[in-house]
């Protein structure tokens, strides 16, 4: 079997849910009556519109509801009762001095945003004299400018943690890559597959610049032709279309022949192996969900060996052990520095402008952070990819 290096590369809970998380319990057992059933149906109704009206995502309208009844369990109070002192000495509560322990700015900031955003709901004028005439107490303001000053210093001094593999690094994790999945083909072992699948998705995230959530769940209709005419040698993986964070939408040009080839001859023999060898049970195994979404199996370009996405963690773990034994990574390798890595590849080959766009940023500045200069000296072309087997060696 011949294993060929991908080299230098240019761009390379509802209300009563089980099992709460710590200080997340919806169930309120501070309260009882009337009260209990009017803050949960209070609670319930502002996350209503947080996803319906506002047009929040599942996952953030969840986290700003933990986030409310975290304060809660700590206040031991109806939400209507909530004064500054509350938020004042929740924060405290998770701090230890003695430990020099305490809360990053970025999760201060997410508190205050989600207890603001419950508050104006709260507060609302008709909300606030029906909480009045019911309790005869006035809810008040409990998060100001004041109290939430973390907020404006955190999103004013806000940048994106991470840093960029170097095309060394991304060959000696490429080569890594390549021995472990001749290890597992030598020894005929169940993680052969799988790891090719990895190989390739450290590729894609690292070309396209995408998040792990994007890269999991992309599906095969987002690839499309470019019409550019130099695009057309790319055929029908010429451009990737995704939809990411804050369901902002962009369309990601393939530039490296040898990139194509790799995915084409995964999505050609690896991927359709990996879709008979699924596990399948009693259950419905043509559809599965990930983030609250329902996706068709046979469109995701990435499958689980039990016929799903494939779990953000699961590549974590991945990617942490081949960094280890590659022996030349110092600093934690995350599916978020791939996307690092693939924003730094990018400005030098585009514009600062461009990269924007291709990243989806809202900002400029953004991306700058995401570009680390370090790794400008990544200019080769990448080798020929080609199959990892024989075709006589295919089963």
């Amino acid at each position: 079997m011949n294993v060929v290096a991908i080299s230098s590369t240019l761009n390379t809970a509802p209300i009563g849910a089980e099992n709460p998380a710590p200080g997340c319990d919806p169930s309120l057992p501070f309260l009882t009556g009337a009260e209990k059933v009017y803050a949960s149906n209070l609670i319930n109704d502002w996350q209503r519109q947080l996803q319906h009206l506002d047009g929040a995502l599942p996952k953030t309208c969840k986290g700003h509801k933990d986030d409310v009844f975290r304060l809660l369990n700590h206040a031991k109070v109806p939400p209507w009762e909530l004064k500054k002192d509350h938020v004042g000495l929740y924060l405290d509560s998770r701090c230890d001095p003695a430990t020099e322990t305490f809360l990053a700015p970025s999760t201060v900031a997410g508190y205050c945003s989600a207890w603001r955003s419950f508050q104006n709901y709260m507060l609302d004028a008709d909300r606030a004299n029906e909480i009045l005439s019911t309790f005869k107490v006035r809810p008040r303001v409990f998060i100001n400018e004041e109290n939430g000053v973390s907020v404006k210093k955190y999103k004013a001094n806000w940048k994106p943690k991470g840093w960029a593999l170097t095309p060394d690094q991304i060959d000696a994790i490429d080569a890594t890559f390549r021995f472990e999945i001749q290890q597992a083909y030598a020894g005929r072992s169940k993680t052969l597959l799988p790891l090719i699948r990895d190989r390739v998705m450290f590729h894609v995230a690292i070309h396209f610049a995408l998040r792990v959530s994007e890269l999991v769940s992309c599906q095969m209709s987002a690839f499309k032709p470019s019409h550019e005419a130099a695009m057309e040698r790319f055929g029908k993986l010429g451009s990737l279309t995704v939809t990411g964070k804050n369901q902002v939408t962009g369309t990601i040009p393939m530039r490296e022949q040898q990139v194509h080839d790799l995915l084409d001859w995964y999505i050609r023999t690896i991927r359709p192996k990996m879709l008979l060898r699924r596990k399948i049970g009693d259950e419905d195994t043509t559809t599965c969900t990930f983030e609250g979404k329902t996706y068709r199996v046979g469109e995701l370009l990435f499958i689980s060996e039990r016929g799903g996405v494939v779990s953000p963690s699961t590549f974590r773990v991945r990617l942490k052990q081949v960094a280890i034994a590659s022996g030349v990574i110092a600093d934690k390798l995350t599916p978020h520095t791939l996307r690092h890595s693939g924003c730094t590849l990018m400005v030098p080959l585009y514009s600062p402008e461009t990269a924007q766009k291709y990243m989806r940023h809202k900002f400029l500045h953004t991306t700058l952070h995401y570009y680390h200069p370090a790794t400008l000296s990544a200019g080769n072309e990448v080798n020929a990819a080609m199959d990892l087997f024989d075709e006589e060696d295919e089963e």
